[in-house]
């Protein structure tokens, strides 16, 4: 079986009430490796799960909107002293990084949020360059970094349950699932 084939037969047996460890044992050598498999199943959006937090998803979207607006109005301003026109394209194309990670979100897609956490955590100590300078704005900024990346965090535990820090949870060399 090829990966699409193998993403449809985990959707078919886990909403048919297949647990998610027996939906691994049943696949399990059938064309992907392990990892992949267990990564298949720990990013699958159960629509149990959604429908239950589609509140945090709603205010996650909400939020990324308003970093869009910011970020569109960081990177018009940052245009203004490049061109006439690059303030439009500077706001634009930075906008659509949040606009594209809200898009993710909304689809559950657990690579969004992977990427987002992964994406945050690696820009967190660009956020102090600017601490002597100004460290009221730059404490306000990795607070506000950091409570986002928290409550993404938040929401992607609560989305997809099976997931380590960016993988699939594994103790003891087996891989474990929630249901």
């Amino acid at each position: 079986m090829n990966k699409t084939e193998i993403k449809a037969k985990i959707a078919e047996l886990i909403s048919s009430g297949v647990a998610k460890t027996e939906v691994f044992a049943r696949l399990s050598g059938q064309g992907v490796k392990d990892k992949q498999l267990a990564d298949l199943i720990a990013s699958y959006a159960d629509p149990r799960l959604c429908a239950q937090h589609y509140d945090k998803v709603n205010i996650l979207l909400t939020l990324m909107f308003i970093q869009a607006v910011i970020v569109f109005l960081l990177g018009f301003s940052m245009g203004l002293r490049i061109g006439p026109n690059a303030k439009w394209i500077m706001g634009g194309l930075l906008a659509l990084i949040p606009l594209a990670f809200a898009w993710g979100f909304h689809r559950n897609s657990a690579g969004a949020y992977n990427a987002y956490i992964l994406l945050s955590i690696i820009q967190m100590p660009r956020q102090l360059d600017g601490f002597i300078s100004s460290p009221i704005a730059t404490s306000v900024g990795l607070a506000i970094g950091i409570g986002m990346l928290a409550f993404v965090w938040y929401v992607r535990q609560k989305l997809f349950p099976d997931f380590a820090f960016m993988g699939p949870r594994k103790v003891k060399g087996q891989y474990v699932f929630a249901s």
